[in-house]
């Protein structure tokens, strides 16, 4: 009965990919200071926080 529009919440779960992108080839370069371990490093950071964002992100909207 409620006149009030739906409000949408707009996700913010692109941030963690994007983040895990640069900090993962980040950390592969300083290590390694190889490019291919720089493409190793982007997969496993996108790896992570498709986890992240599955995983623990998803049960805290649960709660």
């Amino acid at each position: 009965m409620s006149n009030h529009p739906e409000i949408k919440t707009k996700s913010n779960d692109s941030i963690y990919y994007i983040l895990a992108l640069v900090f993962g080839m980040l950390t592969a370069w300083i290590v390694t200071g190889s490019i291919l371990w720089v493409i190793i490093g982007a997969v496993l950071g996108l790896l992570t926080a498709g986890f992240f964002v599955n995983v623990l992100v998803n049960k805290s909207d649960e709660a």
